[in-house]
């Protein structure tokens, strides 16, 4: 590794470390009558799956020379961290708090939000490190394209949905669920259409069109389907069906993408 290298996996890793050992500290001081212990395992389960996603594709599809090296695998999950991070900073401001869904609430149809959106931010990560490249700005780069357009989608979403108002006030869990499996699904598409061995910016930007606009599709589809499929006053509680079939389908639709191309 480059001095260069060391130093920006350092600062990953430093920044990681600071922001989900604050996130946890202010957990840890919630509300004492909060289901906060509980909460905060599952918080804990679904961010080491995510970065559990993340480090099976550093040790088996990653460059040669990332995976034979400690160091290297070891900055590339600090920035995975790091995106994680970068990913529940938008999630909050587009009113899916992770603390209000696993600590504060307890808000479950806010922690499955969340948790699609830690996983989402996962499979987007693996993707990214999936394939050769000469530095590791050629894993970085593809990584920032693909977490920015994931997030611009979810923006999207919430601004279509009132912020997310079925998941955050009316709190109908079937909604958090459908909105986990779509953010999953996006993950999934997002993360082939980065995922492959490095060629050009040209080419990484070709590949990007070509394997990951479904994610459009999927948000057409979402956009009408929250609002049919919302709590009303006339329907104030929501089948399950409701948010656990859509959810299969988008992910069901991402994998038979992914697995087609």
């Amino acid at each position: 590794m480059s001095d260069d290298e060391v130093s920006v996996g350092v600062l990953a890793a430093v920044f990681a470390a600071a922001f989900w050992a604050g996130g946890f500290y202010t957990a840890r001081r919630a509300d004492p009558l909060a289901r906060s212990g509980r909460g905060r395992a599952v918080a804990i389960v679904v961010l080491l799956t995510a970065l559990g996603v993340v480090t099976a594709a550093l040790v088996t599809g990653a460059d040669p020379q990332v995976r034979s090296n400690p160091g290297y695998v070891v900055l590339f999950l600090a920035v995975a961290a790091d995106a994680l991070a970068a990913a529940t900073l938008a999630g909050s401001a587009f009113g899916l708090s992770a603390l209000d869904g696993f600590v504060r609430g307890p808000n479950a149809a806010a922690a499955w939000a969340v948790a699609g959106l830690w996983l989402g931010t996962g499979l987007v990560n693996a993707g990214a490190n999936i394939g050769r490249g000469d530095t590791i700005d050629t894993t970085i780069g593809p990584l920032a394209l693909a977490l920015a357009t994931l997030l611009l989608l979810i923006g999207v979403l919430a601004a279509a949905t009132g912020r997310f108002r079925a998941v955050r006030i009316d709190r109908d869990t079937p909604a958090g669920a459908r909105v986990a499996g779509l953010f999953v699904a996006w993950g999934l598409v997002l993360g082939r259409a980065v995922a492959g061995d490095w060629e050009s910016a040209r080419r990484t930007w070709e590949d990007f069109l070509a394997h990951g606009w479904p994610v459009l599709v999927l948000l057409v589809i979402a956009v009408p389907a929250e609002w049919v499929l919302r709590p009303t006053v006339r329907r104030p509680r929501v089948p399950w069906a409701a948010g656990v079939g859509p959810a299969v389908a988008f992910i069901v639709a991402a994998v038979g993408w992914v697995a087609w191309r």
